[in-house]
C-alpha cells in the first residue's frame, strides 16, 4: 500500500448555514411582539411565555427557512464528527500496513483499510438522519436516540420531519378532526400519520397545533436551545478533531436573534 500524495482543502457548510441562521433569527426578533398590554415592553420577546407572544403568518416562511437550515447544521455537525474519526482511524491502520508491508498482517491491514476507507465515503455521501443515527450505532457506539430524555429526543427527531417537509416545499396537510384507523387509504390519513409524532411534541410544548405553531416566533428558539443542549450532552467533554471541535462550539456558543461570531475552520488534508 502506497501513501496517498494528494491533497484537498475542507469547507465546513455547516458552519455557513448556521451564520446564515442569523438573518433570519434576527428577521423574527424584529418582527416579535407581546401580546399587547398596557406598559409591557420588550426587545427580546423569547424569555416570555409562549402564551404572552403574538403569532404571525409573517413568521411561517421564516420559521420553515431557519428549522431547515438548523436541521442541515446539526446533521452536517455530526457527519463532521464521525467522519474526521473515520479519516484519522483509516489513516493509522494505512501508516501501519506501511509499516508492516512485509509481515504476514499485511494483508489484513490493508483489508482493514479498504473497509474503513470505504465506510467512511459512505457516511460522508449517504445522508439522511436515519442513516446517521445507524452510522453512529455501528461505528461510534453511541444510540443519538438516548442522549437526552426520550421527550427531548423525540424533539430533535422531529426537527427532520418538519425539515424533509420544508426541504422539499410540498404542503402540509392536517385533519381538522383525527381519523381512525377506517380512513388508513384516505390522504389526509397518511399526512396524519407523518406528522403524528411532530404534532405530539408541538402540542406537548406550545400547546398548540402544527399550523399555528409555525405562526410563533419561539418555535425556532425553542428548537435551537434544544440542538443546543442535545450537541452539549453528546459532546460530554470529548476531546474533538479540529474541524468538529469549531462545529460544536459554533452551536454551544450560539445566541438566537443576534449576530454571533464563528469559528471557520478551513485546513489543507492530505
Amino acid at each position: 500500500m502506497e501513501k496517498s500524495s494528494y491533497s484537498f482543502i475542507q469547507l465546513n457548510t455547516s458552519t455557513y448555514l448556521l451564520e446564515a441562521c442569523d438573518s433570519v433569527a434576527i428577521q423574527i426578533r424584529r418582527k416579535s411582539r407581546l401580546v399587547e398590554r398596557e406598559g409591557l415592553y420588550t426587545d427580546y420577546v423569547f424569555d416570555e411565555p409562549y402564551s404572552n407572544i403574538q403569532s404571525s403568518t409573517e413568521f411561517i416562511g421564516l420559521n420553515l427557512t431557519y428549522i431547515n437550515q438548523l436541521a442541515a447544521v446539526l446533521e452536517g455537525t455530526l457527519r463532521t464528527f464521525i467522519c474526521e474519526l473515520m479519516q484519522r482511524d483509516s489513516g493509522i491502520i494505512g501508516e501501519l500496513s506501511i509499516s508492516k508491508k512485509d509481515e504476514k498482517d499485511y494483508g489484513a491491514l490493508v483489508r482493514a483499510y479498504s473497509v474503513t476507507k470505504k465506510y467512511r465515503e459512505d457516511i460522508e455521501f449517504k445522508g439522511g438522519w436515519d442513516n446517521l443515527k445507524r452510522q453512529y450505532r455501528e461505528v461510534l457506539n453511541i444510540n443519538l436516540d438516548s442522549v437526552l430524555e426520550k421527550e427531548k429526543v423525540a424533539g430533535i427527531n422531529s426537527i427532520f420531519t418538519l425539515r424533509n417537509v420544508a426541504a422539499h416545499g410540498t404542503a402540509i396537510v392536517t385533519p381538522k378532526i383525527k381519523l381512525d384507523d377506517v380512513s388508513e387509504g384516505d390522504y389526509p390519513f397518511k399526512w396524519q400519520s407523518k406528522l403524528q409524532n411532530l404534532s405530539v411534541y408541538i402540542k406537548k410544548e406550545f400547546n398548540l397545533d402544527l399550523l399555528d405553531a409555525l405562526q410563533h416566533p419561539s418555535l425556532c428558539f425553542h428548537y435551537t436551545n434544544l440542538v443546543k443542549e442535545f450537541t452539549i450532552a453528546l459532546r460530554n467533554e470529548t476531546v474533538l478533531p479540529i474541524n468538529s471541535n469549531a462545529l460544536f462550539n459554533n452551536l454551544k456558543n450560539y445566541s438566537f436573534g443576534y449576530v454571533n461570531n464563528y469559528e471557520f475552520p478551513t485546513q489543507d488534508e492530505k
